[in-house]
């Protein structure tokens, strides 16, 4: 089943109701009612979509109802199950073999800042972490499917896979793994939405970094779909429109993090080796002591 919610309720003017003749694109939807990770990128391609009206045409924009975790939602997007479905997801050399991608950092990098989220004891160990060599002896929880579980793992951290999305709060809050980094773009809002559970709480004195380039990926076949996302993306990047949705979902989570007060340590990416850097040009660099 396909709920179509054009607009996605953010303000956005819509370009089209509705028509049969409109082009159908379908997106990603949360994982959990409690689960607001999409709401940025859903504005993004509501955004594209409408700044390429005049040179592509009037669109409908949809969005698959709550529970799809992102391992089934590539699958379906791969095998092109539903009409233009675009999912949201880090880049890796694999992925851009097997899928049509729209090479814009969606993020604009900063996925790649990660602060963890911890129990009390925990915190209290990371306090006293100065090298690399203390701070791998750390358990570390992350996503099925997510492309920072074997970037982690391939800088020797012991890394272990959960399938629920709110689990992973409980799981670090009771002290079964140590940590579950989040990118800085997320931390505020997830923070807010977790204070509920005892004993979670968050670490203030490292965080990590590896580059970990966000585009939004569909079937090979959607190449002309992936286009006009691509074009509508540069547009509003360059007009001004990209930087203030950005700034309003994540101007308030990358001031909380307060990266310039942490002990940032810095990871390689492995799988993203021998890629087209074009998509560089729109990295943020946020400035730190």
């Amino acid at each position: 089943m396909i709920i179509a919610q054009p607009c996605w309720n953010l303000g956005l003017k819509c370009a089209s109701r509705g028509s049969s003749a409109d082009t159908v694109y379908t997106a990603h939807g949360p994982e959990s009612a409690n689960d607001f990770r999409q709401d940025y990128y859903l504005a993004l391609m509501e955004l594209a979509l409408q700044k390429t009206v005049k040179s592509h045409g009037a669109y409908k924009l949809r969005i698959l109802p709550v529970g799809q975790n992102i391992i089934r939602g590539l699958a379906a997007a791969k095998s092109g199950q539903y009409e233009n479905y675009f999912v949201r997801q880090s880049v890796s050399n694999e992925l851009l073999q097997e899928m049509a991608a729209v090479p814009f950092p969606l993020d604009l990098g900063i996925t790649g800042y990660r602060v963890a989220f911890t129990s009390e004891k925990i915190k209290q160990e990371l306090m006293q972490i100065k090298t690399f060599a203390q701070l791998k002896k750390l358990s570390i929880v992350q996503g099925l499917g997510w492309l920072d579980t074997d970037i982690l793992r391939a800088n020797g951290f012991v890394v272990e896979t959960g399938s629920s999305y709110e689990g992973m709060f409980h799981m670090v809050a009771k002290n079964h793994l140590d940590l579950f980094p989040r990118g800085v773009n997320e931390f505020y809002r997830e923070w807010q939405n977790h204070q509920y559970i005892r004993e979670l709480t968050f670490d203030e004195s490292i965080a990590l970094y590896y580059p970990l380039p966000r585009f939004f990926f569909t079937a090979q076949k959607n190449q002309s779909a992936s286009q006009r996302l691509y074009e509508g993306l540069v547009i509003a990047y360059h007009d001004g429109s990209l930087i203030k949705i950005w700034q309003k979902f994540y101007g308030q989570s990358l001031g909380f993090a307060q990266l310039e007060n942490r002990l940032i340590f810095t990871l390689e990416n492995p799988f993203i080796q021998g890629i087209d850097k074009s998509y560089e040009q729109f990295i943020y660099q946020p400035t730190l002591n």
